[in-house]
């Protein structure tokens, strides 16, 4: 497990104070389109450190943008059709060491396809598609331990997957894969062991073009300002239509956001700060630049990635939340009763310092709210991920979002907030009335010939957890291509990149890591996004 350090910036003060940021567990996975009910994240192994308080305080908006052609994304075409064919592998095209075999009990047809796995072995099937719509591509297989691959279509990696290795023939789907006349080519590669490969279906899906991305609009906190209200019937009417740009920031730094408007002439419509440094008792001037970026025209947000003892882990914290849980209502105490509380033994010093907690990034929000500011909100990153001290166990975690939620609209009266959930498990869903934004962190470190997915299935399962809120992309390493947002019409809400290393490099321009620079600028000058 790496931790990514924040540097924690204050404008008071001459010395760089260091937190602990957190980010989800770095496990070299990629997050693919064979999603269900829990979703894998995937972080990059490295230890990041931003930017000194010097470093940044010099840094300024570029005086002079690019200017770039707005790409216009063309129309894609759909002709549904029924289709499930059946591919035996055994009449595939084959080479190197593979071979055809038949004494594997439950293969279809006359064997199945070996050997996989050796050096220069391969096997192409070739698919005959009759029609422009999107399919699902089944692979039957089967291996003696477990077994992780990659399948490709056409040459592009559509998806990961890992077998149970129980040794009997089983099948792994990938949905909603859009192919056009008159044939594609399926393989599969990247395996870390043998497997035997029975036979590929193609089946064609529901028509994604039908999509619903209609929402009500109305809030989760029905006494919220007027100014709320608006953003949130704003967010709710580009919801299907246009994907907002967003990105995060480094705490009490635009480096990311100039960085980007630097390269591709365009700023991020949604800036996203981070509050970690706030709950922590340390004024991190980020709160200026949010105010300043909204005033300029932009959309403020903020997550919280909640460190205790200095640390967002379940392991490294030393924080258990099961403790903190109480039968008081401490969501509508203050602060000094909660502390008389814990005087008598009435409530832990875990549940005082989650009070704490709370109240200092009230402090930061009602700066907000004096000025009519709205402010969308991810509160604990990442639910059900079992990486932070807030995932201890589901019960306990649903306490505390309902505490955060209930403490800082009914106590401390702030109508200007938009609720985010963000999810990984939909087991841990909070519940249509605590939310008004459902969100996914979705990275891919493969650095191979995938084409920047738009993630449509995972959209997909989120709207099955709710017909009545938006869907974003809160984090992740690549953005998604317009032309996929297109042609699979996947319309998240908005979509932004992570702080630090994900968006920047250490001389503070922007990063091609993971995406080419002409990647960022056509996600930034298309037709399918908009720009502050």
């Amino acid at each position: 497990m790496i931790k990514r350090t924040l540097a924690v910036l204050t404008a008071f003060m001459l010395m760089l104070t260091a937190f602990t940021a957190c980010t989800p567990e770095e496990t070299e996975e990629i997050v693919t389109e064979d999603v269900t009910t829990e979703l894998t994240v995937a972080t990059e192994d490295t230890t990041e450190t931003l930017p000194t308080e010097e470093a940044v305080t010099e840094l300024t908006a570029p005086t002079e943008l690019p200017t770039h052609a707005e790409a216009e994304i063309s129309e894609v075409a759909y002709n549904p059709t029924e289709c499930s064919v059946i591919y035996e592998a055994e009449d595939g095209e084959t080479g190197g060491y593979t071979a055809v075999m038949s004494s594997h009990e439950g293969y279809s047809g006359t064997g199945y396809v070996t050997g996989l796995s050796l050096p220069d072995s391969t096997l192409k099937v070739v698919l005959d598609i009759p029609s422009a719509q999107h399919y699902n591509v089944t692979v039957c297989l089967s291996s003696d331990e477990p077994v992780e691959g990659v399948l490709y279509v056409d040459g592009l990696a559509r998806g990961t997957f890992t077998t149970s290795g129980s040794g009997d023939f089983e099948s792994i789907k990938f949905e909603n894969i859009y192919l056009s006349p008159e044939t594609s080519s399926v393989t599969i590669s990247d395996l870390s062991g043998e497997v035997d490969l029975d036979f590929f279906l193609l089946e064609n899906t529901d028509d994604l073009s039908e999509l619903d991305y209609s929402v009500s609009g109305v809030l989760s906190n029905s006494g919220a300002t007027e100014a709320t209200v608006e953003l949130y019937k704003y967010l709710c009417e580009m919801y299907g239509e246009s994907v907002l740009t967003a990105q995060q920031c480094s705490q009490g730094s635009n480096a990311e956001i100039y960085a980007v408007a630097a390269v591709t002439g365009k700023y991020p419509l949604i800036r996203l700060g981070e509050l970690s440094g706030y709950s922590a008792g340390v004024d991190t001037g980020d709160i200026e630049l949010a105010i300043e970026y909204y005033e300029d025209g932009g959309i403020i947000g903020y997550s919280w990635y909640w460190a205790m003892n200095g640390s967002c882990y379940l392991e490294e914290s030393g924080f258990s939340l099961s403790n903190a849980v109480t039968t008081h209502d401490v969501a509508h105490m203050s602060l000094e009763k909660v502390e008389e509380l814990l005087g008598t033994g009435g409530v832990s010093e875990e549940c005082y310092a989650i009070i704490e907690g709370i109240d200092l990034i009230a402090e930061q929000f009602s700066r907000l709210a004096e000025l009519d500011i709205p402010v969308i909100f991810r509160p604990l990153p990442e639910a059900g991920n079992g990486e932070f001290w807030w995932g201890e166990d589901l019960d306990s975690y649903i306490w505390l979002y309902e505490l955060i939620y209930t403490r800082l609209t009914d106590y401390h009266m702030l109508d200007n907030i938009i609720w985010v959930w963000n999810a990984q498990d939909v087991e841990w869903y909070v519940g249509d009335e605590y939310c008004d934004i459902i969100s996914l962190d979705v990275y891919d470190f493969s650095l191979g010939a995938w084409d920047n997915q738009s993630h449509v299935t995972a959209l997909i399962r989120m709207m099955e957890l709710t017909t009545d809120k938006p869907i974003a992309i809160s984090e992740c390493n690549i953005l998604p291509s317009p032309a996929n947002l297109k042609k699979d019409n996947a319309y998240w809400l908005f979509a932004s990149v992570f702080s630090g290393s994900y968006a920047i490099t250490e001389d503070y321009e922007l990063c091609t890591d993971y995406m080419t620079e002409q990647e960022w600028i056509l996600f930034y000058n298309c037709s399918e996004t908009i720009t502050k």
